[in-house]
């Protein structure tokens, strides 16, 4: 893994972290939690494991 990358992912999940933080100081936890929720599901859908398939000819 690059460091460029590394450092790239850290400042991504500290500026995640931050938002989350302000977003349930302004917003509240009723608020925030459900779109959490959704952004977590779509990524982990997105970001699943796709079978290698090569039945195309």
């Amino acid at each position: 893994m690059p460091v460029t990358f590394f450092a790239l992912l850290v400042l991504f999940v500290a500026t995640a972290a931050a938002l989350t933080v302000w977003a349930m100081s302004a917003f509240g936890a009723l608020t925030v939690l459900p779109v959490l929720l959704i952004l977590a599901l779509a990524l982990r859908w997105g970001l699943g494991h796709v079978p290698f398939d090569d039945r195309h000819i």
